[in-house]
């Protein structure tokens, strides 16, 4: 059965991070999250699912970094999976992890 481990960090930016056309996160630390899901198999075996890395953004923050805000906006949640590969954004461990059983949401 499923079971997903996340992980509350901060991701630090060094220099000036493209998330997206126009939008340019600056340097600084950000507060994030990282999750992986186990996988456990009939034979016993068990996989984990590579790592995804997300932070959230108030409006304000957006705002400041060139993106469009939608009225009402209040934050959005951004995958930087890919920043973090690339090495432009680096986790530092945050908190302790926050796990979520997926069986306990199953009906």
């Amino acid at each position: 059965m499923p079971f997903t481990e996340t992980t509350r960090i901060t991701l630090e930016a060094t220099e000036a991070v493209d998330l997206d056309t126009g939008i340019v996160m600056p340097p600084g630390s950000y507060p994030g999250t990282k999750t992986r899901t186990r996988v456990s198999f009939l034979d016993g075996s068990v996989n984990w699912t590579p790592t995804r890395y997300r932070i959230e953004l108030t409006a304000e923050q957006l705002a400041s970094m060139g993106a469009t805000v939608q009225p009402n906006q209040s934050s959005e949640e951004i995958d930087v999976t890919e920043f973090v590969r690339l090495g432009l954004l680096k986790p530092a461990l945050d908190l302790t992890p926050h796990t979520t059983d997926n069986r306990a949401s199953r009906k």
